[in-house]
């Protein structure tokens, strides 16, 4: 009996650390967001090549609330997101050429693959824990500051 125990949480144990080094974390830097006296740091990876901005935050079951993720782009577009394989819930934050925060989607729902799309000239999307959009009073209009974050 305590062998056929064993095995399922063997299974699991296996299956949740080759989970995550399927997207293992990357290096982190600094991303503020301010507005007026106020200034928010995050901590965030950055996604700017093909496959990490199609990897994103999936396969990961948890995230520290202080930390985050930056997809940057090239030019200005819409774009769409999806929660496919993504575990947990998500705050969207668009931020447009202008450096400044355009549009605001907030706890997308894990695994969903309904597509959530920017607003139009977006140069970045911020992905952070759902709620801390609203814990942290981060709105529409905002200044993002990155130091890969240099739109001309």
């Amino acid at each position: 009996m305590r062998k056929l125990l064993i095995l399922p949480v063997f299974l699991f144990l296996l299956t949740a650390c080759f989970e995550t080094e399927k997207n293992p974390q990357r290096e982190l830097s600094t991303l503020t967001f301010s507005s007026g006296e106020q200034q928010i740091d995050f901590e965030v990876e950055t996604s700017k090549a093909m496959q990490e901005l199609a990897l994103g935050l999936m396969y990961r079951k948890s995230m520290p609330e202080n930390q985050g993720m930056i997809f940057l782009f090239e030019t200005p577009r819409q774009t769409a997101f999806w929660m496919k394989n993504t575990y947990i819930p998500l705050d969207m934050v668009f931020v447009n050429d202008k450096l400044q925060v355009n549009g605001i989607v907030e706890n997308a729902q894990p695994m969903n693959e309904k597509l959530i799309y920017s607003p139009a000239r977006t140069i970045a999307v911020i992905e952070l824990n759902a709620g801390i959009v609203k814990q942290k009073n981060i709105h529409r209009g905002m200044k993002v500051m990155h130091k890969e974050l240099n739109f001309q």
